[in-house]
């Protein structure tokens, strides 16, 4: 099954709840702060797709692409599909006295069984005459759900030896600009971003660790996956994201494959980074390589940093990353 990267600008979502609560059957899963974020239940059946988006208040609202669809389309998402995958996307709308609610999925399933399937997506309610030109009005959440990375029914993790796990991580970057830009001391600018995210697991010692933008820049990539919504955001903001490297320190990986930290690093070369702040989650894959190691990793970063010269960012985004023996070899010789 291909696995995709989606972002969105939301605070601490976890990949390890989208199931939790489900149907008969199913073990009710104890849900830490980061994870109660997260509770949008997706569905996926004979083409059609659902999704269930609570929202802070506790009201729900359900979207499928019979009533609510917008539009959708195919597109060839990285990292490279796994054989025998298919995948496509679905821009949800649904209008509602309180305001507009969009929802977008973007769904890759085994073609042999569809049932076997990984969703990502967004979502964002927009209060009764907020124009989507006002993002940080609307109330917003992302998600990843699918059969595995189901909490209910957990990895079985290695007990010793280690795994590389690359992959793709794509979010919001925003950048508040202080003293030492001059004329736009005071501003804000929002992009997409998208990058490369490289892991490292000991099953010895329990841990995961990873890095994103140290093997390759992170890059400004407006509008690949947030449409609409990212098309009112500033485009091309003049503090880049390139050369930022964001380092996901040692983080103790739980029995049943999920994870958890603060230990975050942001680090760039010309400009002074005088704090760093942040979550990284996210949950190994419960279907194993041909080497017996978790197939993939599925997770989201919240990294929060402030410069000398009064100047602040983040990176809000979603991860994915496969072992080199599901990946192959990709061009240059490494995975």
């Amino acid at each position: 099954m291909k696995w995709i990267v989606l972002l969105s600008s939301v605070f601490l979502l976890s990949a390890t709840a989208g199931c939790a609560g489900g149907g008969p059957g199913m073990k009710e899963i104890e849900l830490t702060e980061t994870q109660q974020r997260f509770r949008t239940k997706t569905t996926f059946k004979n083409g059609v797709v659902g999704v269930e988006v609570r929202r802070g208040d506790g009201s729900t609202r359900k979207l499928n692409s019979v009533w609510d669809l917008e539009r959708t389309w195919a597109q060839y998402i990285p990292p490279p599909p796994m054989p025998g995958s298919a995948s496509r996307e679905w821009l949800l709308v649904q209008n509602h006295h309180d305001g507009r609610l969009y929802a977008y999925a973007a769904i890759s399933w085994d073609v042999e069984d569809p049932a076997d399937y990984l969703a990502v997506g967004w979502w964002a309610h927009f209060p009764l005459g907020v124009s989507r030109r006002n993002p940080e009005e609307a109330e917003t959440g992302v998600f990843i759900d699918g059969p595995e990375i189901d909490p209910s029914n957990p990895p079985q993790m290695p007990v010793a030896g280690e795994a590389t796990y690359a992959g793709s991580v794509g979010g919001v970057y925003r950048y508040s600009y202080g003293s030492g830009w001059r004329e736009l001391d005071g501003a804000s600018q929002y992009t997409e971003f998208g990058a490369v995210i490289e892991l490292r697991a000991d099953f010895a010692d329990g841990t995961i660790q990873g890095c994103i933008g140290c093997t390759e820049d992170i890059r400004v990539q407006p509008g690949e996956y947030l449409y609409p919504i990212v098309t009112w955001w500033s485009r091309d903001p003049v503090a880049s994201p390139t050369d930022y490297e964001l380092r996901l320190g040692p983080t103790r990986f739980k029995s049943d494959g999920t994870f958890e930290n603060t230990d975050v690093t942001v680090t760039h070369p010309e400009r002074t980074v005088t704090e760093a702040t942040g979550v990284w989650a996210g949950q190994f894959s419960n279907v194993p390589d041909p080497d017996g190691n978790p197939r993939g990793v599925v997770g989201l970063s919240d990294v929060a940093f402030d410069e000398a010269d009064g100047s602040s960012g983040s990176f809000v985004g979603i991860f994915s990353a496969l072992t080199p023996a599901i990946l192959g070899p990709m061009e240059g010789g490494t995975p």
